[in-house]
Parts: structure tokens; sequence; C-alpha cells
């Protein structure tokens, strides 16, 4: 490098300050240009460029031909003075957005602008690097000059004045040279750029394109680069990325609602602060199992947050992701759907394990590409293929070159693909009729109804206004018509009973309807629901609630299998479930009189001796309160704070059990549900909403209206293996646990005598009996107590240090109990009122206040 003389001796030199302030203008203007990251395949939905410091995650990067090497940033390799580095990643990954960070981290560095944009480079020794950002085209001259080809690209970014000063200092080797969009038809004039001015830094972002002879990574690492990738993605990147670009997407929405004339239509705003929103959309992403592996790739996540952010709510709106994201790998020609829809229906057919998804050779890959494409000739079938292998839709498992045989390892992608291939089929129901029995198609069949219903030309034409919709006709189809003799004998029933007394769950076999296809009634019912979810619910009312009470009678039915069942009440949940549509909950009748309260064989003393106690008649809760009506009360009183868990997706089903819940929580919402049905007129006089003392909760669980026995479990003296949600019954095969709690109701084996569900297993539930804390040193001062009766109805936020430590009993056990503590009599949890926990909730009870 040649140094002026003038700076030699200390003196100022005008050519080196003019020098100098042109290039820290050049860094102010590329700084500019860099700031904003375009998300590939998002401008056609309103989202251009969002500031890439603030949605940008820093990843690691790992050597290509050695993937257990220590991972590393692109800024620490990068940082080596001649660094020459080759960042390989399929389409999506989020390369171009990694070697644009860091570009923008070299103009920051000295312009201070945006601010913090340069700490990824607080470990680099002075000068930083001139940052040179070059977008490689696609189709280039073999022969072109370096030279000219970087002056044209400094040209298109309004920065030709500076060219003789950045080639000046590329020559001097002061520069970090990022290369985006290297192709195997581009990658040798890059080795070229390399020969000409081979002093400085250089970074080059580049797919595998694994169907080339000379693949841009390979070229590029002959050429002395060092070849990475980046660090397989993690569940906390995907959550920090979720938090950053649903915040970036706020702060966007904000400018441009207030740019826009009032009035005017604005995309939905979601309820509650931005921390919560975060929080619930990344709870929504784990939900379908589809959605969850898709979102591990950058782009596909970022079309999930920017479509669930515009009011395609998630996971039910999956389908528009898919679609969107096929389109933006694909680029910027739209995908042919219809040519690769056969080869994913045959690929999903074969497809066992979706560990393992199947694989074609290319003959049988080259035949069904022209069977959805019968016009194409073998030059365009070629195309099709290469472009699916370039984008990574298709790859080849064993790395052949060339590829020998070719799978769609993203489950999603290929679903969605088969469903175009399924939604297409002249008689729907015919095509699909086979596979309705088997679960893991329910996924491909759901969105092939959706396709069916949202896109126009895959829908049959209407011969007049009032015929039914082929969405309608086909979840008919799927679970038949009602047949209105039963439902008329249902409805006499129903009148002969309070509406919203409990009765013991239903035995029979649930019944296909009138006109219903060959397939299993309780997998049709499971369908449709999916269906339906995706569709929107409310589209087809009259199948919505035909499907409601099929999936109840699901989860009343013994003979169904419980993994059904819990799936069932899953979605049963997320429909919408009418047993919670009231404030006031279905409700067992607990007669007054005496029973028998602990038992003399219990293992622990706790439970000893026996004790006959009289108690007045109350009601209990059918079921723990669920998350629904815990929504309700927190909507009522938004100043509450939210349960812990609440977004977790393992909990927060709206037919689950509500958990993470303190004491105060639960005396708190009992004291809002007293309040709301006083003001409705439905309380019973002298009587309140309050958590049930431990006796009245054990004679509701071991007691019988005509029994009058006493029993160690709700349905008997002896325990059965699967009669409810404890650690032995949710273990899968293979020792894996398929779920914590579940939905309520779900394991009508286990309902008491007086018709109460879940008393064992599922959630441990807080009762209004306490007893002492063990005294601590600090407390022998004492203090005063409060009663029981301002512990359970007044303000949590006024106990005393005393009332704090007093503990309060918990019964029932839960999903991961041991069978050795889920017992009716079984008493040792005991607990602060401050206490929460992921399998801690309540029921409630309609009882006379407790004395004091």
């Amino acid at each position: 490098m040649r140094i002026c003389p003038k700076r030699r001796l200390g003196a100022i030199c005008p050519v080196c300050l003019y020098h100098s302030t042109a290039l820290k203008c050049h860094r102010a203007i590329a700084g500019q240009l860099l700031r904003s990251a375009p998300i590939a395949g998002l401008a056609a939905f309103g989202i251009g460029h969002l500031p890439l410091t603030e949605i940008y995650v820093e990843r690691a990067v790992v050597p290509v031909r050695d993937s257990a090497g220590s991972p590393q940033t692109l800024a620490d390799l990068a940082r080596i003075p001649r660094a020459r580095l080759a960042l390989e990643g399929g389409a999506g990954s989020g390369k171009s957005m990694a070697v644009r960070r860091l570009a923008l981290a070299c103009a920051a560095a000295v312009t201070g602008e945006p601010e913090g944009a340069a700490t990824p480079l607080v470990d680099w020794s002075l000068p930083i690097p001139l940052p040179v950002v070059i977008e490689m085209p696609s189709q280039i001259d073999p022969g072109a000059d370096p030279r000219s080809l970087i002056e044209a690209q400094l040209h298109v970014n309004d920065l030709a004045t500076h060219a003789g000063m950045v080639l000046q200092a590329l020559h001097a080797g002061e520069a970090l040279v990022v290369i985006d969009g290297v192709t195997p038809y581009n990658a040798p004039v890059v080795t070229q750029i390399v020969a000409a001015f081979p002093a400085n830094r250089y970074v080059c972002a580049c797919r595998p394109y694994a169907t080339a002879d000379l693949p841009p990574g390979r070229l590029l690492h002959a050429h002395g680069f060092q070849l990475v990738h980046f660090a397989p993605l993690e569940r906390a990147h995907v959550d920090e990325m979720v938090a950053r670009l649903l915040t970036a997407l706020s702060r966007r929405r904000v400018v441009r609602d207030q740019a826009v004339q009032v009035g005017a239509p604005t995309a939905p705003q979601r309820g509650g602060s931005i921390a919560e929103q975060i929080a619930d959309l990344q709870g929504r992403l784990l939900i379908d199992d589809g959605l969850r592996a898709l979102t591990f790739e950058p782009l596909a996540l970022a079309i999930a947050v920017v479509a669930d952010a515009d009011g395609q709510t998630l996971p039910a709106a999956r389908a528009v992701v898919y679609q969107r994201a096929l389109a933006a790998l694909w680029g910027e020609a739209a995908p042919p759907v219809a040519a690769l829809a056969p080869l994913a229906l045959a690929l999903q057919r074969a497809t066992d394990d979706d560990a393992h998804p199947a694989t074609l050779t290319r003959p049988i890959v080259e035949r069904l590409v022209r069977d959805g494409a019968p016009d194409a000739d073998d030059a365009q079938v070629a195309a099709i293929i290469e472009r699916a292998l370039d984008v990574g839709l298709l790859v080849d498992p064993e790395r052949d070159t060339p590829p020998q045989a070719y799978t769609m390892p993203q489950r999603a992608l290929r679903m969605f693909l088969a469903a175009h291939a399924l939604a297409r089929a002249a008689d729907f129901e015919a095509t699909i009729a086979p596979y309705v029995d088997t679960p893991t198609w329910h996924e491909t069949l759901t969105l092939a109804l959706w396709l069916r219903t949202s896109d126009p030309s895959l829908q049959p034409s209407r011969h007049t206004e009032k015929e039914e919709d082929a969405g309608a006709a086909t979840l008919w189809h799927l679970i038949g018509r009602p047949d209105r003799n039963r439902d008329a004998g249902d409805a006499g029933a129903a009148k002969k009973k309070p509406s919203r007394q409990s009765a013991k769950p239903a035995r029979h076999a649930l019944r296909p309807g009138a006109g219903a296809s060959t397939a299993r009634p309780e997998q049709a019912a499971l369908l449709a629901a999916s269906c339906l979810e995706a569709i929107d619910p409310q589209r087809y009312p009259d199948v919505l609630r035909e499907v409601q009470q099929r999936l109840l009678t699901m989860i009343a039915d013994l003979t169904v299998a419980v993994e059904d069942r819990v799936r069932a009440g899953l979605m049963l949940g997320r429909l919408g479930d009418p047993r919670f549509a009231d404030p006031l909950p279905p409700l067992a009748q607990i007669d007054a009189g005496v029973f028998v309260f602990g038992a003399n064989d219990a293992p622990y003393d706790e439970e000893r001796p026996a004790q006959r106690i009289d108690l007045p008649s109350y009601q209990i809760g059918v079921y723990p309160v669920t998350n629904a009506e815990y929504a309700r009360f927190l909507a009522a009183r938004p100043g509450h704070p939210k349960p812990h868990y609440w977004y977790d997706p393992r909990f927060n089903n709206p037919a689950q059990p509500v958990v993470g819940v303190t004491w105060h929580d639960a005396v708190a919402y009992a004291a809002w549900l007293t309040r709301t049905l006083a003001a409705e007129g439905r309380l019973p006089a002298g009587m309140v909403v309050r958590l049930p003392l431990e006796t009245e909760w054990e004679k509701a669980a071991t007691w019988g209206p005509r029994a009058r026995a006493k029993r160690r479990f709700p349905w008997g003296d002896h325990w059965i293996a699967g009669i409810a949600n404890v650690a032995e019954t949710r273990a899968g095969p293979d020792g894996r646990s398929r779920w914590a709690t579940t939905p309520v109701g779900c394991f009508p084996g286990s309902v008491s005598p007086y018709g109460v569900h879940d008393l064992i297993g599922n959630v441990w539930e807080w009762t209004a009996s306490s007893i002492d804390a063990p005294p601590r040193r600090s407390d022998m001062a004492g203090g005063a107590r409060t009663t029981l009766s301002e512990r359970l109805h007044g303000d949590p936020s006024s106990a005393t240090g005393s009332e704090k430590r007093r503990h309060y009993i918990l019964r029932g056990s839960s999903f991961n109990s041991t069978t050795a503590h889920a017992r009716a009599t079984y008493r040792g949890s005991h607990l602060p009122p401050d206490y929460w926990r992921y399998n801690i909730g309540f029921r409630i009870v309609i009882a006379r206040p407790i004395a004091d």
C-alpha cells in the first residue's frame, strides 16, 4: 500500500483529506442502501423493506467440510485480512441478509449510523475496510472486465462519483467485497474480480446448485475461499426472529397508519402489548407440525409472521403461508404448481415416515412432471426439475452428481402440492375416500379442500344460487347429514334435564349420519373439523354445529382410542366448545348429607383416619376451569396478569384446563364469577362462587348419590390402566410423552358417580382448605392473621406476611403424577398461595360462603 509522504511527516494532505471525506460519504450512502433489508417474496404482500438492524438475528456458521467444527460468526471469520469466505445456503436461508449485515457494519463503523450497527466488528482492528457490495447478475459475459463490472454496480447505486476512490481502495486492499447471488454461470467472473484485487477481504453468498457440473461453492473453494454454511437453527433463534420481525412490523404499521387518511382501511390489530403478541405468535407457530418445521427456514418464517400480522391467523391459515412460500422460493416466475402436483402426490403416497421421506428415480420424476404439464417438451420438463433442485424443493438425499433419486424434504410444501393434485380431481369425494381413515393424510386432505373453496378455478360451477357450494357438500359427504329421528329423540331427552346440570357421558359409539362416506365416523369427524378450521368455521354454521356435536360424542365415547379423544377435544377447543359458551359452567349437584372423609387403609398419615362429615348441598364444576372460561375473566379484568404458560401451545388450547395460576388467581376468578352471575340473577340466594373445601372436593370424587359408600377412586376401588391422564397414560409406544394436559372430559371412564370429570389426573386443583406452613426463624415474632373469608374474597394484594405463609391444599394429582399419588384421598400436596406451576389449575363450587 502506498502511503502519502505528507502523512509520514504528520502534515495534513489536502488530497488525502479529500479522499477520506469522499470515502466516508461513500460509506454513508452505502449504509443508507444497506440499512433496509428487501425480503424476497414479500414485496407482493405490501412488505418491501424492513430495517436490517432491527430484524437481523446473528447466526453461527460452520465449515461445510467440517460440520463438527466450532461455530463462529461471519464477522469472526472475516476479521482476518485477506479472508475469503463463501457462505452457501439454500433458497430462503438468510444468506443474503447475513452478508449485507456485515457490509452495513463496515459502513456504520465510520459513519456511526444506524446506531449500534457496527457491533459485530467490536473485535476488529483499525482501519475498518470499505464495504463494496456487488449484486451479481444471473447471466453475464464470462469475459467481463472486473473493473467495468464494479463501476457499473456503483453507477446503479448512485455511487459513480466515488468510483475512482473505490477502485483505489480495492487496489490497496482496503475493502470488504461482498458479492451476492453467485451462480454457476457467474462464478468464473467472481474469481476474476478476486484475481484483479487480491488483497481485500471477500464474502460471497451462493446456493449449493447440486445439479451443476461445478457448483459455485466448489469453484470458489478451489480459489482459496473457505466454504461455510449456517449452523442449524434452534428454537431460540426462531423465537428471536419472530420477536424482531413482529416488532419491526408493528413500528412500520404505526408509521403507515399515521400517514393514511382517516377512515382508510388498515390491517386488523391484535389485542395485547407487543410482548404479548410476540409470545402468542411464537406459541401458535408450534401447534401444527408442518408449519413448525417450515418456519425453521428464515424466509418462510418471515412470510408466516407477515401473514399473521395482516390478519391471516395461524395455524388455521397455514395454507396461505405455504402458497406464498412456494411462490417466493420459485422466484420471479409463477411456480408450475400443476406440473409439480402429481410428483408431490406420488411422493406423499410412498412416504410412510415423515422423518424418512420417499424417493423416486429420475425417469419416474420426469414422467410425473410430464403428467402435470402434458404440453411441455423434454427441455421444459428438465428445466422445471432443475429449478426445483436449485431452490431446494427437490433434493437428492444421496448427493449424487448428477442426482439419481429425488425427494421433497419439506413436509408442508410436499403436502400442499399433493393437495393441488387431489383438488383438481373430477370426482373429489371419491378420490379422497381411500385416505380419510388414515390420520397422516388428514393434513393433505384439509389443504385440498381449502384449495377447492379458495381457488375459483377449482370450484365446480353452481347452477342456482341456492345450490350448496362444493365445500359444504364435501363436508356433509364426510360426516353424513344429521339423522332427524335421532336428533328428535336427543332433543326430547334434553328437555327432561336442566341445561347446565351434568349427565353421565354417553357410552354409545359415534354413528355416521345419513349419506355419510364409508370412512370410520370418528376419523371423518376429525377430518371435517380440521377442514372447517382451515376454511373458516363460520362459513358453514350448520356443518359446524354438527361437527361440534360429533366431537363431543367422541370424547365421551370409551370405544374411541384415547389419542382420537384427545384430538377431538383439541379440535373442539379451536372450533369453539359449546360446553363453555355460557359463563355458568356445567355443574354437578352434590346432595346434602354425611360422607366418609379420608380412609383408614390409606398409605399416608395425612389421609387417615376416616371421618364422617356432614355437608350441606352444593354444586361443583363438572370440569376444571378451562382456558376458554379463564379468557372470559381476563377480558373482563384486563388489568389482571395472564397466567404463566398462557401462550404455551402445550397448555393453552381453549378446552384445556387453565394452568400456571396461583391460589390468588383462582380466588379472583371465583369472585368475578360471583359478581357476574349475581348481576344476571343466576346465582341462588345466599350462594357464592368459590374454591371447594377439600371435604367438598373429596365427596364429589368418592361418594355417590345412591351407593352411599366410599370409593378409593372416582370410578371404583381398583386402578385401571389408561383411565386418567397421568404419567403412565400419556407415554407413547416410544416412551415419549404424547401430551401434557388434555382437553377436559377426554377420560370418561374416570367420571365420578356424581358425573364429575378429571378429578384424577390432568391438573392438581387448588382448594379453599389451608394449613399452617412450617414456621421460619423470622416468623417467631408472630403477626395478625386474616380470616378465611377475607383470604377467599378479599384483595390478595393486602395479604399479610403470615397469610402468605399459609399453605393451601391441592387435590387430584396431575398429568405427570405417578399412580402412587393418583388417589382421591391423597392430600400430601400443599403450597403457598402465590405458587404456580404448569400442572396446577382449579375448579369452582357454588355453595354457601365459608364462615369465619
